[in-house]
């Protein structure tokens, strides 16, 4: 939370994107996707109006999020559920819509916790296919993960115990 500029930090520095975390959270949550273990999105709406909502919120001009919409759908393979209500999308699908709302503001820092939790095997490999295709095109993905397998997917590991880095 201190690194997506939504928590105050209580002792250290850090930055993110370039911004200071203590002094430019707002900066930074522009600068970042992020995607919660938790499904955070809006049950009651559709696909494609989570997608405009938030692309709105990111301040993206209507003429460009009607196209950016198209390619996060089609990138994500949400395309041919974008009528349906969030709500009755299964695990995987769920946190496809979040990866999907997490990029549309195209940002160079992906924060993902805990993204396969609950998640189905199919659908959790269908995520990492995307998470990987997204770092070839220069995203740096942060990931928390209890999922030892999944760690090791990744260039660096760092193990934090009680706020500590170990």
């Amino acid at each position: 939370r201190m690194l997506c500029g939504i928590l105050a930090p209580t002792s250290g520095t850090a930055t993110v994107a370039g911004f200071d975390v203590a002094r430019e959270p707002e900066q930074i949550k522009q600068s970042i996707g992020y995607v919660s273990q938790r499904f955070s999105l809006y049950n009651d709406l559709t696909v494609e109006e989570n997608l405009k909502f938030y692309g709105q919120i990111y301040g993206i001009m209507k003429i460009d999020w009607q196209k950016r919409i198209a390619e996060v759908l089609n990138l994500t393979g949400l395309t041919v559920w974008r009528h349906r209500l969030a709500g009755e999308l299964s695990g995987g699908w769920k946190q496809k819509l979040a990866l999907a709302n997490a990029i549309l503001h195209r940002p160079r820092i992906l924060f993902l916790d805990e993204p396969t939790a609950g998640i189905d095997p199919l659908s959790r490999r269908s995520l990492w296919e995307l998470l990987y295709q997204l770092a070839e095109e220069g995203a740096a993905l942060f990931i928390t993960t209890h999922y030892m397998e999944e760690a090791e997917r990744c260039n660096q590991i760092a193990f934090i115990s009680q706020g500590k880095l170990l």
